[in-house]
């Protein structure tokens, strides 16, 4: 019996958690889904949108050895950069999400937090509950 690496698996793996991650994460930045927003409560960055990189790696990866094997240098480099870009996007976005990488509506409700505008600041100015 062989004791191999069953990249099909591992194919099947990857994909199916990278779609589920990239996919709640494109909903997040188009507002559909904030449900992703919880994982913003345990870390100082913006993860639920590092999920979108995160995820846009996992698809990557999946496929990764299959793209190894061909032995094309000129198709194996950009492939690596663009996976590798997605993989520090989404580690750094877990800690610090540049705002250009943000959505329009997650900028505004920052500035109104910071400025004490927002839902939360003002029930608990107010005395409210």
């Amino acid at each position: 019996m062989e004791s191999g690496t069953n990249y099909w698996a591992l194919f099947a793996i990857l994909l199916t958690w990278g779609l589920v991650l990239f996919t709640g994460g494109v909903l997040l930045y188009t507002k559909k889904f904030v449900g992703l927003l919880v994982l913003d409560n345990f870390v100082p960055g913006k993860p639920s949108l590092a999920c979108t990189y995160l995820g846009a790696w996992l698809i990557l990866m999946a496929p990764a050895e299959f793209v190894r094997q061909t032995g094309m240098d000129a198709l194996i480099i950009p492939y690596a950069m663009l996976t590798l870009g997605c993989l520090a996007i989404g580690l750094l976005g877990c800690f610090w999400m540049p705002k250009i990488l943000q959505p329009r509506w997650m900028k505004e409700g920052d500035k109104l937090e910071a400025r004490g505008e927002d839902l939360y600041s003002k029930r608990f100015f107010s005395g409210d509950k």
